[in-house]
């Protein structure tokens, strides 16, 4: 599974064409490995905002076949597990939910330009990998 975050939801719906691009090849890639392309529920928070806007993202959504994960209490649990073992405090709930959702899983690749944060939390799980999408 590719699951991206904000960010890389963010550059399919609306962002530079580098960063849009490097999201686009990492999908395509997913695709042609039959992996599914998601996201997880919380990640809206981040790129919502009752706008106009929105519907970029809706639409990306929608091109590019994401999936949705919501965060229920199994998702929850792991990600304070994750945020706890990286000794972490919520300011990184949402990339919390994103590993966990990667970890139980089985394993996925995790799109972002946070890659410092997202790596602290992968690192607590042998089965996430992160994929910059900053050039």
């Amino acid at each position: 599974m590719l699951l991206l975050d904000s960010e890389a939801l963010s550059a399919v719906a609306h962002g530079p064409a580098v960063r849009r691009d490097r999201v686009r090849a990492l999908i395509a890639q997913a695709r042609d490995r039959e992996y599914s392309v998601a996201t997880v529920s919380a990640v809206l928070a981040e790129v919502v905002r009752g706008r106009s806007a929105d519907a970029a993202v809706f639409s990306g959504l929608r091109r590019e076949r994401v999936t949705v994960h919501p965060v229920d209490s199994r998702v929850g649990v792991r990600a304070g597990q994750l945020l706890g073992a990286a000794g972490s405090g919520s300011e990184l709930a949402i990339d919390a939910f994103l590993v966990a959702v990667a970890d139980l899983a089985g394993g996925a690749v995790v799109a972002t330009v946070d890659v410092t944060d997202l790596s602290a939390l992968a690192a607590q799980t042998d089965r996430v990998t992160i994929a910059p999408i900053q050039p």
